[in-house]
């Protein structure tokens, strides 16, 4: 963060999702989407989802779609990411 911006910057970003990932080594580094949006309340859904897209292209993370997409409840599935290419993708795995 900085100027007193309480947003976070993309590298502080980053640095919270290799955390989340790494507090996850048991269940194989999956972080759910869901979950790691309420970890950072300070990113709106566009810079959120933004951000994921990007770790995504730079080849830190792999994204990944629920099983069982439908049984999510529409408030999970809203707060998962949507890729352009129409996936809703649920899951995240730093690499």
């Amino acid at each position: 963060m900085s100027n007193g911006d309480p947003r976070l910057d993309y590298e502080t970003f980053k640095h919270v999702v290799r955390e989340a990932g790494e507090r996850r080594v048991a269940q194989g580094g999956l972080v759910p989407i869901p979950e790691l949006r309420r970890q950072v309340p300070a990113l709106d859904r566009d810079a959120f989802d933004a951000f994921v897209l990007t770790l995504h292209r730079e080849g830190a993370i792999h994204l990944l779609s629920h099983v069982e997409p439908d049984k999510l409840s529409s408030e999970v599935r809203q707060q998962c990411v949507s890729h352009p290419s129409g996936a809703l993708l649920y899951w995240l795995r730093w690499l």
